[in-house]
């Protein structure tokens, strides 16, 4: 199983729902299990045909920019923070 290390969080909800340790544990957890949601938060890796809002497409932008992979956590199908990692 590969291990990666997160990047860069950009999270689209407050803090005091979700903060960026619990997101990282999130994604640290999810990122090897395909929709297998827990407390109904998973993890999508990102693929270039999603039509995203903007700001989330500007994070992803400069993600890509700097030779991030991307990954979304999602809750639902609302994407709640964008994850830049690597393979480590």
């Amino acid at each position: 199983m590969e291990e990666y290390s997160v990047l860069d969080i950009f999270s689209y909800v407050p803090k005091q729902k979700i903060d960026l340790e619990q997101l990282e544990t999130i994604f640290v957890n999810e990122i090897n299990n395909v929709n297998a949601a827990t407390n109904g938060y998973y993890v999508e890796k990102y693929k270039q045909i999603h039509e995203l809002e903007k700001n989330i497409k500007i994070a992803v932008e400069d993600l890509q920019n700097e030779g991030k992979k991307i990954a979304f956590i999602k809750k639902g199908r609302k994407i709640i923070a964008v994850v830049g990692y690597k393979v480590t």
